[in-house]
């Protein structure tokens, strides 16, 4: 079983596939573990696949955050694997998973895959949707009563 770290790279991997091949989902996934081992096939990593889905069912949406956040940057402004980082981060976060781990995977990918000088722009809006994020929940649920 990988780490979750190398899932989320793996899910990043994918999310960027996707978007540059314009194939489905279950294409991406498919040639992804199909090509990834040196005797055939990989193991589908099943949080990898998940965080990928997740992603690639929600990306309008996401990157509408991404725009909510990101003031003065375009979409197309933002290099495509910080973009695509900020959407699984994103996605992470919404689903639950604590802000504090997303935030701090995510700034650690961005160093590997887009350099230290994209880290502050990944934590400053990863961290800016992690604040909004209980306030959006606080209000959906209605008056306390």
């Amino acid at each position: 079983m990988p780490s979750r770290r190398r899932s989320r790279e793996s899910a990043l991997q994918m999310i960027y596939q996707w978007e540059m091949s314009g194939g489905t989902p279950a294409q991406v996934v498919t040639a992804y573990f199909g090509g990834l081992g040196e005797d055939g096939p990989s193991p589908v990593d099943p949080f990898a696949e998940r965080l990928f889905l997740d992603v690639s069912q929600d990306a309008e949406r996401l990157d509408a955050v991404i725009r909510q956040f990101a003031k003065g940057w375009t979409l197309e402004r933002i290099a495509p694997v910080v973009r695509h980082l900020l959407r699984l981060g994103i996605s992470e976060i919404r689903s639950g998973m604590p802000a504090g781990v997303v935030i701090n995977e995510a700034v650690e990918i961005a160093r590997r895959f887009a350099g230290d000088e994209s880290t502050s722009f990944v934590n400053g809006i990863l961290d800016a949707v992690s604040k909004e994020v209980p306030r959006r929940a606080r209000s959906e649920a209605g008056p306390a009563g």
